[in-house]
């Protein structure tokens, strides 16, 4: 565990400060330019889909772009299209951080650059803020049924309030998988009699969404296997975190982590003990075999058919680069930052990775990249208090032009956040606060940090004064390079990557460091100047202020930006100096000061960040070009969708009730061996349909608990293949309709969806998709068979 910590100490040491100089560099934000560069739009840190009408507010197409790319990643799953199981590729966008599946959102390829995280950022922010509530240190992910309309409003209504789901049960007939005790461990989902499919028959009939996408899932079920087992993490190498209802449940059962499941055969870890694979499911005379994916062979087989290569690459791939993905992610993250209502909720999260204002006892994830963000800044006074106790160091700078008076000043250096304090974060700690605090030596807050930016200042000014190369040198080891360095022994975190012998993890190295420094200094000199420049902004009695009662405020006691409703984030941006009416930041406030520093190349120190930056994100370049190759690009390149029909009668993503519908046409690849785009006979959804398609035989023991067994409405509809009977079905027809997930071919199909924001409460809204209807290239309507 130690270990694993340090090793996200190094990923991540670097990553969210970093990210916001890099994302907020000049470029063009015109929403009507379109030199589309061969995988998606001309500006890479926030793409626009070209095809949204130019009549539509900034906002109205920030909320299009985010609904329709989370609409491509649904329907790119289908079984006539990439035939991938849908929830587990949810679960690794939307919640990476509990399921180990931190798939890097940006990357490049062929030199253009792929930018998932800003769409997606779109839909969380604007559609659908409180789905990062799940996105915490519990083992649990996100199914179909969260995004899609498919039961009534109380199920998500109940989530807003309650920040859980209950879709299922532990051993003693508990609910929802977030919560701080009695949590659900993914026992018997779906049959709570108090869960209630949507009345609206559009909406009921999305209940194919959980069970009905991906290679075999009807076939399979068919056979007896219904997906995993109750307790189940996803089945990759990624590492796992135990579950258990007193602290941390897990929705895992079922469909959640199909993909990876079958291709391991099992989960990797059972938060209940189960030993059981998918073979205890099937038949007696059914086969199965696992992939082989140490010789990154994808497919599995059942009875003797390979299958799920393509669901198998993305959440193989997904697992695997999960370490790196930590990095990739963070940086990323902050791609969206800029003079906008939108990017000013990216610079709010950027501020409070950087300068921790909001800090939440309970989630320790966030904590710990929190404290690693803070220790940027503040692990340079460990390198200041070691320079200023070495007489030979101290020698050498008065000697060649050093301000000697600010060597000789008092100063009160803070303690270096260390990976012992990675363990078990502190949440006190993380606190940007603790800088204004009373100090030991009794020096005042604000006159020591304008004293540390400006011993800081100095050795910029020193570097740029040394007369030759030989005192050029000198510098440059003595300070910087030299394992026993002041600065590298700081910065230790984010060099020696590879210590910690489990493997590249896209650390920068000694290589990466050196050049980092620069030959003669320039580039450490100036990342100092940067960091002095972030002390003189942070001393100021109105910044101190500002923070403090925040920290005070009860409204943000113990929590996150992700806990705020949307209405309290909108009003925390105000407060900190966003003006919503002229699309600016106000003159020197927080996220003004924030913003023009990142803003702005021209200031030193933002080039040389920049390039680290690069450096760290080149690293899942390679690891991603195969999955993009043959999976991602047909999700993300807009050659492969057109968006038309547009409407939407909201200008805020708030407003109740509000909807907006768009149609997708896709010409990209689709399962060659899938006739799913043929079946054009409507299947009816019962009423009391369970869509997580639990069957009920391979759980029976669980309602000897009678609190459980009360629960149960054992009379809903579940574990059977709805169309099956109606369409005569046998199992080579359940085979040509699911299709493989192994050949492909060029397709053409249309959706038209609807999304609606069902929220009852304007503060926070929750926009969900509540009709899909599908046509193939000879334009007509067909259907799932659930």
């Amino acid at each position: 565990m130690k270990k694993l910590i340090r090793t996200l100490a190094v990923l991540t040491f670097f990553a969210t400060p970093i990210s916001t100089v890099v994302a907020c560099g000049n470029k063009d934000k015109s929403k009507d330019s379109d030199k589309n560069n061969g995988n998606g739009n001309e500006d890479p840190n926030n793409p626009i889909d070209p095809n949204l009408p130019n009549d539509l507010t900034e906002l109205q197409n920030q909320m299009v772009d985010g609904a329709s790319f989370l609409s491509k990643m649904i329907v790119s799953g289908r079984h006539e299209n990439l035939n991938y199981n849908i929830n587990e590729i949810l679960s690794m966008y939307l919640t990476p951080i509990p399921t180990a599946m931190m798939m890097p959102v940006t990357y490049k390829y062929k030199d253009n650059e792929i930018n998932f995280a800003s769409k997606l950022e779109k839909y969380r922010s604007l559609l659908a803020p409180s789905i990062n509530k799940i996105n915490n240190d519990n083992y649990s992910g996100v199914f179909a049924s969260y995004i899609m309309g498919m039961y009534n409003n109380d199920f998500y209504n109940n989530f807003l309030k309650d920040e859980y789901f209950e879709d299922s049960f532990n051993k003693t007939g508990g609910k929802g998988f977030n919560k701080k005790s009695d949590n659900e461990l993914g026992i018997l989902a779906g049959f709570d009699k108090d869960l209630k499919l949507s009345e609206e028959e559009n909406r009921k009939n999305l209940s194919w969404a959980i069970q009905d996408t991906g290679a075999l899932t009807n076939y399979l079920l068919n056979k007896g296997y219904d997906g995993s087992y109750p307790g189940d993490t996803n089945g990759t190498s990624s590492p796992k975190s135990a579950s258990n209802d007193k602290k941390g449940g897990t929705n895992g059962s079922g469909y959640l982590y199909y993909n990876s499941v079958v291709s391991k055969g099992k989960g990797s870890y059972n938060a209940i003990s189960s030993k059981k694979t998918i073979i205890d499911k099937l038949s007696i005379n059914d086969t199965f075999e696992a992939a082989n994916l140490k010789n990154n062979e994808f497919s599995s087989k059942i009875n003797n058919m390979s299958f799920n290569k393509i669901g198998s690459m993305i959440a193989n791939t997904a697992g695997s680069l999960n370490l790196k993905g930590y990095i990739n992610n963070f940086s990323s993250m902050l791609d969206n930052v800029d003079e906008s209502d939108f990017g000013a909720e990216a610079l709010i999260n950027a501020t409070n990775y950087f300068t921790p204002f909001l800090v939440k006892k309970e989630d320790t994830s966030n904590t710990r990249i929190q404290l690693v963000a803070l220790s940027l800044l503040l692990n340079v006074q460990e390198a200041l208090k070691n320079i200023l106790s070495n007489d030979n160091l101290k020698t050498f700078l008065i000697e060649n032009g050093f301000n000697e008076t600010l060597l000789n000043s008092s100063y009160s250096f803070s303690e270096a956040i260390s990976s012992s304090q990675l363990m078990f974060p502190n949440p006190e700690t993380a606190k940007i606060t603790n800088i204004y605090k009373e100090n030991l030596e009794k020096i005042d807050p604000i006159e020591n940090l304008k004293n540390i930016s400006d011993l800081l200042k100095e050795f910029s000014k020193f570097q740029v004064n040394l007369k030759n190369q030989e005192l050029i040198e000198k510098f440059k080891n003595d300070f910087f390079i030299y394992k026993k360095s002041p600065f590298y022994k700081s910065y230790s975190l984010i060099i020696d990557a590879n210590i910690f012998f489990v493997g590249s993890l896209g650390g920068i190295g000694v290589d990466g460091w050196k050049q980092l420094v620069g030959e003669k200094v320039e580039g450490g000199s100036n990342l100092l100047n940067l960091l002095s420049t972030t002390y003189n902004k942070l001393a100021n009695i109105d910044t101190k202020e500002i923070y403090e009662n925040i920290s005070n405020d009860e409204n943000f006691k113990n929590k996150n930006i992700s806990d705020l409703t949307r209405k309290q984030k909108l009003n925390l941006i105000k407060r900190l100096g966003y003006d919503s009416s002229e699309k600016k930041y106000t003159k020197d406030s927080i996220l003004y000061n924030s913003y023009n520093q990142l803003k702005n190349y021209d200031n030193v120190g933002v080039k040389e960040l920049n390039e680290l930056l690069v450096y760290l994100k080149n690293s899942t370049n390679e690891s991603m070009k195969p999955l993009h190759e043959q999976v991602l690009q047909y999700i993300y390149d807009d050659k492969y969708w057109k968006t038309t029909g547009i409407t939407l009668n909201a200008t805020d993503p708030s407003e109740l009730n509000a909807k907006m519908e768009f149609t997708l046409e896709y010409n990209g690849i689709g399962d060659a061996e899938s006739n799913a785009d043929l079946q054009t006979t409507k299947i009816d959804v019962p009423d009391n349909f369970n869509p997580y398609q639990t069957k009920l035989e391979h759980q029976k023991e669980f309602l000897n608990n009678e609190e459980l067994n009360s629960q149960v409405d054992k009379n809903k509809v579940s574990g059977k293949v709805l169309g099956k009977e109606k369409l005569n079905l046998d199992d080579n027809g359940l085979i040509n309709y699911d299709g493989k997930g192994e050949k492909y071919k060029n397709v053409k199909h249309k959706y038209k969806l609807v999304w609606q924001n069902i929220s009852n409460s304007s503060d926070n809204p929750y926009w969900v998709i509540v009709d899909v209807k599908s046509y193939n290239e000879n334009g007509e309507e067909f259907y799932n068979i659930y």
